[in-house]
C-alpha cells in the first residue's frame, strides 16, 4: 500500500510505502520529495545562524518541532 501525503506550508511530498494493504505491518520505504530551491535556502539560512553569536540564535525544539529563542532553549535544557 502507498499513501502520499503533501505539506501545504512547505511543498515537501512525502510517500509512504507499506508491507502488505494494512497500515499496521509497518513502513518498507518513505520517500521525500523538496521543491526546487528549499534545500538550498535551508543551507543558507543554517549559514546565517552560524554566524551569530548563541544568544541571537534561533535553536530547535524537538518536542513542538518550532524553533525558539535562547532563553526558552536554555529553560527548555535544549543548549
Amino acid at each position: 500500500m502507498v499513501k502520499v501525503f503533501k505539506d501545504e506550508h512547505t511543498g515537501i511530498v512525502t510517500t509512504y510505502t507499506y508491507a502488505g494493504n494494512s497500515i499496521a505491518t509497518g513502513i518498507v520505504k518513505a520517500e521525500f520529495e523538496y521543491p526546487k530551491g528549499y534545500l538550498e535556502q535551508f543551507s543558507k539560512k543554517q549559514k546565517h545562524q552560524d554566524n551569530l553569536p548563541k544568544t541571537k540564535r534561533l535553536y530547535l525544539n524537538p518536542a513542538t518541532g518550532n524553533e525558539v529563542s535562547y532563553a526558552r532553549a536554555k529553560a527548555l535544557k535544549i543548549i
